[in-house]
């Protein structure tokens, strides 16, 4: 807007304003210049431009007076709010100014064109003060103006700020502005650093997921590592474990043995010390003893020992001594001994003892010892032996630490791993999620990219359809002025020719049926070739109606019709010499079980269900992209074998393929191959994959044909298909079966890449093509390949035939018969959403381990696979590209349609299925469409064996039957024989016994023989009747059998009536074996008959054989033969299928010899002979048509163009205008002061009465004028020419008619000729076939052939008769009269010439006599035979049908001659009414118009007249112009004082406390500002209500309250003590204090209203648009808007003034709180005397309170909506204005809401009473301790109550469901209709939950029950009203 207001100010109005609108106009005097510039504001000189206090209010007081005339608002208020230059408040005023002004331009646009005169003139008239002046009523206010205009400058000064607090502003203002502009710097500084922030913390998001990414891979290959590490670890710890305990158990061992050695040694040491001990014993015993006390041993040094033995000799004693000293020894020595004994004893108890001690010392000093040697050993020991001792005992230290360890470090890995395994299978849940959204983000994308598409797809095609529309409009549009303007022309209505040419035109989108464009020069040809285009168009058109006789040929005798015999001779030559189009092979596929097709929407199961089919029933899968793939790598393989393209090796070259899989001698080089594959030729598959890839390399895409060819070549290997034999997954050990080898040459590979051979005991199943065909040419071309179907040529055949000869309907194709298909079934797929097709192809992810497919949402990975989310891939297919997607949905989207009217086409083809379901459901559809034709098949192979078992039936009922008659012969001869012998015997017998010499013997021996022979012959008889018998009963059971087999194909016809293959080949089946069973049962009769015959003969045979005596002329009497015709019945051949031609007379004359048919070449030539004759027939007949449009167009263009000549001289100009001007200006310029003169009123009336009479004058004068140019034009000979034209161009159609006469009977000679001759012998013609060529005569030149004059005279008597209509035209059109006498005196006189005339009898003498002697000549000189003489019956043939032909043309020549003369004196009647027509309507409009100039003379006159005697001057402008008076009022003398511009309606002040809707509005708009949520803490609320009231948003009387008493106020809005306040509730009462009659409504008004918002709700979702709610009445509105309502405003007042109550109480029940005492003193008001609410007219300037009530309702119970727009909850809004003053009745009306029942003693629900207690949901007030009850609550408190009800009457509960008949409100007309359908329904409402069984309560039960009355005063509290500003007042 203020763009718009900145270019009307500154470039409009050249007004210096800048961006700042504000502070441009916050002085005034901008706005003073603005007025200025409209002539608004005279006195601009006094405003002053500065921008002091006072100079702003000096400019604004002179300002407010233009602003009250002009209707714009000013007042102080917004004066001030200007001057404080605040934001959006100029703007807003100036766009005011901008409509108001706007708004008398256009007032005044409206009135300056009123009169002629403005019309004429075209004068304007601005805005401007005196204007605005003039519009106001011309009243005496000028005191009260002046008044308020100086209580606006007081008011306006003493409201104004303080000068220097203004000037202080204006010197602050930059400051400000800076401060502005620098928290914006700021605002902006932290966006930016926002969004750097947002930047860097994505930056670092990704950072870091790329970071845990990388430290996922590396704790990944770490953990890796750490696993080896720790099995290398382990392996290593256990080889040490091994060699420490090999060491460990060699050093024990080495241990071991040394305390072995070292006891051994210290045993040693041991004994050691004891020898010593006891020889050191013995030293001291004998050291005691002895001398020395030492014993010498050893020789002394230098002895010998003989010395020493000497010596030793002389030392010793004597002997006695000796024996002294011996026996003194020996005592000593017993004693010794004996003490030496006891010392033993003694040392051997201390030895003992000792050694004992010794052991206990040595045992411990061992160990002492060993200990000591070990460590010493040890530390002997090398660096290596000690690091092992020492490893050796840290080991068995740490043996016990490593277990602990161990099992430490395994319960810590096992809770890692758990760990592990739960994030993973958290992150793994993460990522699929990650991938679920990316998927479903992608998918919405891509479906918006789609609609988008669609969307443009769809704007195109409707900007197409627009332009199109748009053109047909425009054509429409001429056709209407065509229309307009021929009835304006002729005043009748358009003539059929025309209104049909002009339609022809329309329809063919004719440029020229509007009003062609002068052409220019250099394509003025051009034009002129188009327009003879065009006409030939047009005559094209018309030849339709000619030859069918409709639109103007119409008939009343009907159609003339066609020559049946040359349309059926067109036919048959059409048929001959079209060259029959190639006939691919077909394939031999029908024996095939199923041939199935599989095609449908992208992504909607196609490949699964062919893949399920062929798994199911062993069927063979052909996939388009794999038969091209193939054939593309043979074509390859071949090219690459030969080196020359497959494509290029001509189709006469071997077809046959070359086993390249043979087995090839290691010596055969490579051109040995080349060699054998050239020789062999490419194969069929090769040929078509070179066409591919030629076209691919082309750039374009694979033929049709090709790939359509590729296809069924597939459909044909499928017969020697087989499966590939499954293998067994549990046999493990097994050898897979091998497949049997292919013979040599035997088929390719397969579809699927591998070799499948043919299995020796199984044929092929069929085939299911994937996806093929897609496209409705694909799909036409597929049958032709399948089944020969060519519907192209077909159509084209029909196309071709002749349109004036047609052929019989028989004799054409039908192309609308049903068809059947090569196919058993179509499998169409559909998916009907393509956002589920987008789905499906963008959630496809695939496992590159398992090659696993699955799908994010319908076949989601498992969440229990680690790793598997991270590692699936998306599926790398073409087809999953979104691009490519799009391509396949918009190509489906357009392909579909034509496709699927293809297959519909055949009998039960197309078997659609719902590709949006289940993938289980999906197959299972496919598989029961599989199964369904298995069964139709298996019964249509019933029906087949029906068949046969009913043809076995009937040959063997007839081998029986033959049989039958056999032995029915064999009877008869046999009684033949029979009656001869016996009548021998008689005549025998007689001839011997009645001899002269009787021989009894004889007799004897003759009877005896005779016997004999008749005993024969009747055994035979009775054995041929015995034969009888037996055939007859065979027959009889092959008649049953046949029946039975019958039986079994009807049976069988049910089941196949699923295939149409089926169904046709079973009810060919059953028909055949319907006859079979005929001729079974047939057979079967007649062999009974042959048995009753044959019993007939035998009895006869056993008659005459008993008999003895028999009459000579005795006879047999046989039974009677069958009937011929029953012998020769339908379906019975008793002697094969040859039978005898006979003649149909029953003469057996044989038939006629019947005519060829003729040659290609000679049909064809009479076939192009025939179709120049058409061609050249309907060029002249659209060349004739043409030239007749043309020449009713161009009279058509003579009289628009006379009438509008006519017209142009009926308005010349005339002098009138000047005149009346001149009297005008005389008439005016006498004074005032004399106008008042009798002399000069006089003076003036006669120059008016002498105007008048001029002007009558040159009326008078006009008028002969044009008269005489209409005699002129009466007078002209354009209509006498016109026709002679006309019949001209009639004479050139009798010409065409008479040219294809004579040329259809050349065709007829011409094709008779070629037919008949090959019958005729030679020199035999007829003189039918010499029949001289037909010439019609040239009629356009008027001339009469010699040959002719005397068949038109009638005078001669050679002349032909003539039809009565002839004379007629002659006497009009005597050209076309004498034309269609000499085409009638030709066609007669042809046809009676090729009439066979009567032999001459002395012709025929003289011919006969001549032959004889030709003959007789021959005869004499030996020469050839006379050639024989022709059939009479083939010259018949040739002659009836010259003549039929030669008839039936001559009859249509007739008719089409008198069809011509017919429309030729019809066209002239046309002109003649067309010419008298307008002749007529000229004469009316010059009449016409004399009357209308004259009349407007006459009205000047009287005008005039009229000023003159009143003695004023003209105060408008007069003129004359045409016909009319034209009075321009905008030239106006004396302006009159415009209305005063109407105040727009302002709402009253309500009394006291009450707001006005603009403060509710506001109100509403503070709380959903603070609270959005609908609830607010009390405190914040009372602060709020607090500001608003300072701020003047409330009445001024709530300025008292204080926080603390708005405080005590707003806690009476909370029952529960939560601290909050449900605002809604709130603001709701006090709506409804202000506006009483809200709460006056009872139950049955609010039950109405639902019912009304209801009916509004379109969706029926319990939300209103912002549309429905304004569109649904109210019903405070039709209650204010009643008659009598009282509709007196409030004068205005201020917020103290007090109203009287008016008279009378309200009722108890009444909501409203009327007549009421307040509790702080004062009054409530009388509802009466406040601003009703209803819906004023558009003139009553009343404010319009509806309105504004329900914009503040829309804004407080309003919220957005799932989608986002924003809707209303109507029924908590009833609920929120259920409060009253009487709490009980509020709860009534809330249960009448919720139950829309109109009773006030409705029944609810749980769910709804829990809808009564929370309006707009408990979920808001859960957190807020708001919503104490629970469902289960309310629902446990409705069934406490309802189950201690129950037990009362059903009376009583019947008579609380219905409310008295007076309780119920106005109800508006509209609405009756519904409340009045609705009670009804309510009353079923109220009913249905006691009827069901459901738990409900009334209100009543609910409040006076011990079980409600906690929850009826805890949560029904809102519906007891409570008054706000009382209890502030409290």
């Amino acid at each position: 807007m203020s763009e718009l207001l900145r270019k009307w100010l500154a470039d409009e109005l050249g007004l210096p304003v800048t961006d700042n609108l504000e502070q441009d106009f916050a002085s005034g005097y901008l706005f003073a210049q603005l007025f200025s510039k409209y002539n608004l504001q005279p006195d601009l000189d006094h405003f002053d431009t500065k921008r002091m206090p006072d100079a702003m209010i000096n400019n604004y007081t002179r300002l407010q007076p233009t602003f009250s005339k002009l209707g714009v608002h000013m007042d102080t208020r917004v004066a001030n709010m200007l001057i404080r230059e605040e934001a959006g408040v100029a703007p807003r005023l100036l766009y005011s100014i901008k409509q108001n002004l706007g708004s008398i331009q256009k007032t005044l646009a409206k009135h300056k064109h009123t009169g002629n005169l403005g019309r004429t003139l075209g004068a304007s008239v601005s805005p401007s003060r005196g204007l605005l002046e003039a519009q106001k009523h011309n009243t005496s206010k000028e005191k009260f103006e002046s008044g308020t205009h100086r209580h606006f400058e007081d008011t306006l000064r003493s409201q104004a700020a303080n000068p220097n607090a203004i000037m202080e502003s204006m010197a602050l203002s930059k400051y400000t502005e800076e401060g502005i502009r620098q928290q914006r710097e700021v605002l902006a500084g932290l966006l930016r650093d926002r969004a750097q922030h947002t930047a860097q913390r994505d930056t670092f998001r990704a950072t870091q997921i790329d970071k845990l990414s990388s430290a996922r891979s590396d704790k990944a290959q770490r953990l890796e590592r750490d696993e080896a590490v720790h099995a290398a670890l382990l392996k290593r710890k256990e080889e040490m474990e091994r060699e420490e305990l090999r060491v460990e158990l060699a050093l024990s061992e080495k241990a071991r043995r040394k305390n072995l050695e070292a006891l051994h040694h210290a045993a040693l040491d041991v004994h050691g010390g004891i020898d010593a001990f006891e020889i050191n014993m013995k030293r001291l015993v004998r050291g005691e003893q002895g001398q020395e006390g030492e014993e010498v041993v050893a020789p002394p040094a230098g002895r010998t020992p003989l010395e020493h033995m000497e010596q030793m000799k002389s030392r010793a004693a004597a002997t006695a001594k000796l024996l002294e000293d011996t026996a003194a020894y020996m005592r000593g020595v017993k004693d010794a001994r004996a003490d030496e004994v006891a010392s033993k004893r003694e040392r051997e108890a201390r030895r003992r003892k000792m050694v004992v001690e010794q052991q206990a010392a040595a045992s411990s000093a061992e160990r002492k010892a060993q200990m000591e040697s070990l460590l010493t050993a040890l530390q002997r020991q090398s660096a290596e032996e000690q690091r092992l001792a020492a490893r050796l005992w840290q080991v068995s230290q740490e043996k016990e630490v490593m277990r602990e360890n161990r099992l430490l470090r395994e319960r810590q890995y096992a809770e890692r791993r758990e760990r592990d395994w739960e994030e993973t299978l958290r992150r793994e849940v993460e990522l699929h999620r990650s991938m679920r959204e990316t998927y479903e983000a992608e998918a919405a994308l891509e479906m918006e990219a789609w609609r988008a598409a669609q969307q443009a797809r769809a704007e195109a095609k409707a900007a197409k359809h627009a332009a199109f529309a748009r053109d047909v409009a425009y054509q429409l549009v001429s056709l209407a002025e065509r229309s307009a303007e021929y009835r304006a022309a002729t005043g009748n209505l358009v003539p059929r020719r025309e209104w049909r040419e002009w339609l022809t035109m329309f329809v063919a989108g004719d440029p020229q049926l509007g009003p062609p464009a002068p052409p220019v020069a250099a394509e003025a040809a051009a034009a002129a070739a188009e327009m003879r285009e065009a006409c030939l168009r047009v005559g094209r058109a018309l030849v339709d109606d000619y030859l069918a006789c409709t639109g103007d040929w119409l008939r009343a005798e009907g159609s003339i019709g066609h020559d049946e015999l040359l349309g059926q001779i067109v036919g048959e030559l059409a048929v001959l010499a079209r060259e029959p189009p190639p006939q691919p092979e077909l394939p031999a596929i029908e024996t095939l079980p199923l041939r199935l097709a599989v095609v449908g929407a992208p992504f909607a199961g196609k490949t699964c269900v062919a893949q399920e089919l062929s798994r199911r029933y062993k069927l063979r899968v052909l996939e388009p992209e794999a038969l091209v793939a193939e054939a593309m790598a043979a074509a390859q393989e071949y090219e690459s074998a030969t080196g020359v393209p497959a494509d290029q090796v001509p189709e006469a070259a071997p077809a046959a393929e070359v086993d390249t899989t043979a087995a090839v001698e290691p010596s055969a080089s490579r051109l040995d191959t080349a060699a054998a594959a050239e020789a062999a030729g490419p194969s069929p598959r090769a040929r078509l994959g070179a066409q591919i890839a030629a076209a691919l390399r082309a750039g374009g895409d694979v033929p049709d044909e090709a790939l359509v060819s590729l296809v069924v070549l597939g459909m044909k290997e499928s017969k020697d298909w087989a499966p590939p034999a499954e293998v067994d997954p549990k046999a493990k050990g097994k050898a897979a079966p091998k497949p049997a080898a292919p013979a040599a040459g035997a088929g390719s590979k397969s579809v699927s890449g591998t070799s499948a051979a043919p299995h020796p005991d199984d044929s092929g199943r069929g085939f299911v093509v994937d996806g093929f065909p897609r496209t409705a040419a694909q799909a036409v071309l597929l049958e032709r390949m399948l089944t020969g179907l060519d519907l192209d040529s077909e159509q084209a055949l029909i196309d071709a035939a002749s349109v004036i000869a047609p052929p019989p309907t028989s004799a054409l194709p039908q192309v609308a018969r049903p068809l059947v298909s090569g196919l058993d079934a179509v499998v169409v797929c559909g998916l009907a959403d393509p956002e589920l097709a987008l789905k499906r192809a963008l959630g496809r992810r695939l496992d590159p381990q398992t090659g696993r497919v699955y799908h994010l949402e319908f076949d989601p990975p498992p969440s229990n696979d680690p790793g598997l989310s991270a590692r699936l891939q998306e599926v790398a297919d073409a087809s999953n590209d979104a691009q490519q997607i799009q391509h396949r949905l918009m190509s489906q989207a357009e392909l579909a349609g034509p496709l699927d009217d293809w297959l519909r086409r055949f009998s039960r083809l197309r078997r659609p299925v719902d590709g949006s379901g289940p993938l289980g459901e999906v197959l299972a559809s496919a598989s029961d469409i599989a199964e369904g034709l298995l069964r139709a098949k298996a019964a249509a192979a019933s029906c087949r064996s029906a068949a046969e078992a009913a043809h076995k039936a009937r040959a063997s009922a007839e081998q029986a039957h033959e049989f039958a008659e056999l032995a029915q012969a064999a009877a008869e001869s046999a009684a033949r024989e029979l009656l001869t012998a016996k009548k021998a015997e008689i005549q025998a017998a007689a001839l011997l016994a009645g001899g002269k010499n009787p021989d009894p013997a004889a007799t004897e021996v003759l009877k005896a023989q005779a016997a004999a022979k008749c005993a024969e012959q009747l055994k035979v008889a009775r054995g041929a009747v015995a034969d009888a018998n037996g055939h007859a009963e065979r027959a009889a059971n092959s008649a049953a059998m046949a029946a039975e087999a019958v039986d079994r194909a009807h049976k069988s016809l049910g089941d196949a009536e699923i295939s149409a293959h089926a169904e046709t080949e079973a009810a060919a089946a059953a028909t055949e074996a319907e006859k079979a069973a005929r001729g079974a049962q047939e057979a079967a009769s007649k062999a009974m008959a042959a048995k009753e015959a044959a019993a007939v003969a035998a009895s006869e045979a056993e008659r005459f054989a008993s008999a003895n005596d028999l009459p000579a002329d005795a006879t047999i009497n046989f039974a009677p033969k069958p009937d011929a015709h029953a012998a020769g019945a339908p379906g019975v051949s008793t002697s094969g299928e040859a039978a005898s031609t006979v003649d149909a007379t029953g003469s057996g004359e044989a038939a006629a010899p019947a005519p060829e048919p003729l040659a290609r070449e000679l049909a064809a030539s009479l076939h192009e002979e025939w179709k120049t004759l058409e061609t050249g027939y309907l060029e002249g007949l659209a060349l004739g048509f043409a030239s007749l449009a043309e020449q009713h167009a161009e009279a058509q263009r003579h009289f628009a163009g006379l009438r509008g000549r006519f017209q142009d001289l009926l308005q010349r100009p005339d002098e009138k205008p000047a005149l009346v001007a001149k009297f005008l200006t005389a008439f005016n310029a006498v004074e005032a002061d004399l106008r008042g003169n009798k002399e000069a009123r006089g003076e003036l009336l006669l120059r008016a009465e002498e105007l008048r009479d001029a002007l009558w004058a040159m009326c008078d004068k006009k008028m002969e004028e044009a008269e005489a140019q209409r005699a002129a034009v009466a007078s002209d000979t354009f209509v006498p020419d016109h026709c002679a034209t006309l019949a001209q161009q009639f004479v050139a159609l009798a010409q065409v008619e008479g040219d294809r006469f004579a040329a259809a009977l050349n065709f007829l000679r011409s094709h008779a000729h070629s037919k008949w001759l090959p019958l005729f012998p030679p020199g035999r013609e007829p003189p039918s076939l010499a029949l001289p060529d037909v010439a019609a005569p040239d009629l356009l030149s008027g001339a009469v052939p010699p040959e002719l004059k005397d068949k038109i005279d009638p005078k001669a008597k050679a002349s032909v008769p003539m039809p009565a209509w002839v004379a007629s035209l002659e006497q009009r059109a005597a050209p076309l009269a004498l034309a269609t006498k000499l085409l009638l005196a030709l066609a007669k006189t042809t046809a009676a010439s090729w009439e066979p005339g009567a032999e001459d009898p002395k012709k025929a003498k003289k011919d006969a006599a001549a032959k004889a002697a030709a003959g007789a000549k021959g005869k004499s000189k030996g020469g050839e035979e006379e050639a024989p003489e022709a059939d009479p019956r083939v010259v018949e043939g040739l002659n009836a049908e010259l003549l039929d032909g030669c008839g039936r043309e001559l009859a249509i020549l007739e008719a089409r001659l008198q069809l011509l003369a017919e429309r030729c004196l019809g066209q002239m009647d046309e002109m003649a009414a067309l010419a008298s027509g307008t002749l007529g309507r000229l004469g009316e409009w010059v009449r016409e118009r004399y009357r209308s100039e004259c009349a407007a003379v006459a009205a000047l006159d009287k005008v005039c007249k009229a000023a003159a005697a009143a003695g004023q001057p003209l105060p408008h402008d007069l003129r004359l112009q045409d016909e009319f008076l034209l009075l321009d009022e905008g030239g106006l003398l004396v302006e009159e004082d415009p209305a005063l511009p109407r105040p727009h309606p302002r709402e009253g002040a309500p009394p006291g406390g009450l707001l006005s809707t603009k403060q509710l509005g506001a109100l509403t708009a503070a709380f959903l500002s603070a609270a959005p949520s609908g609830f607010m803490r009390l405190q914040e609320a009372a602060d709020m209500l607090c500001r608003l009231a300072v701020e003047g948003a409330l009445p001024e009387p709530w300025r008292g309250a204080t926080v603390a008493s708005m405080l005590g106020a707003l806690r009476l809005y909370d029952p529960l003590h939560s601290t909050y306040l449900d605002w809604r509730e709130f603001v709701a009462h006090l709506v409804v204090a202000s506006f009483p009659l809200i709460a006056r409504a009872d139950c049955a008004e609010l039950a109405d209203q639902i019912d009304i918002c209801a009916e509004m709700d379109k969706d029926h979702d319990g939300l209103l648009s912002q549309e429905e709610w304004s569109a649904a009445e109210l019903w405070f509105q039709y209650r204010a808007a009643q008659p009598g309502a009282p509709q007196a405003e409030v004068p205005e007042a201020s917020g103290e003034a007090e109203t009287e109550a008016g008279a009378g109480s309200a009722s108890e029940s009444d909501a409203g709180p009327r007549g009421a005492q307040r509790a702080d003193g004062e009054k409530w008001p009388d509802p009466d005397t406040i601003s009703r609410v209803g819906t004023p007219p558009p003139d009553d300037e009343q404010y319009d309170s509806p309105a504004a009530l329900k914009q503040v309702l829309w804004a407080l119970f309003s919220a957005p909506s799932a989608d986002g727009t924003p809707r209303l909850d109507y029924r908590a809004c009833m609920l929120y204005l259920c409060a009253d003053r009487d709490a009980f009745a509020g709860i009534k009306k809330a249960f009448s809401v919720a139950t829309a029942n109109i009773s006030n003693n409705a029944r609810a629900s749980a769910d709804q009473v829990f809808r009564i207690a929370y309006p707009l949901g408990a979920e808001p007030g859960q957190e807020l301790h708001r919503s104490p009850f629970g469902k289960d609550d309310v629902a446990g408190v409705v069934k406490a109550v309802w189950e201690s009800r129950a037990g009362q009457s059903a009376g009583a509960a019947g008579a609380a469901g219905t409310g008295p008949a007076g309780a119920r409100g106005a109800t508006p007309p509209q609405a009756v209709a519904a409340a009045r359908g609705a009670s009804a329904k309510n009353a079923a409402v109220a009913a249905a939950p006691a009827a069901s069984g459901e738990p409900s309560v009334t209100a009543e039960q609910l409040m006076y029950s011990a079980g409600g009355e906690r929850f009826v005063k805890r949560m029904l509290e809102r519906y007891a009203w409570k008054d706000a500003f009382v209890a502030t007042r409290l």
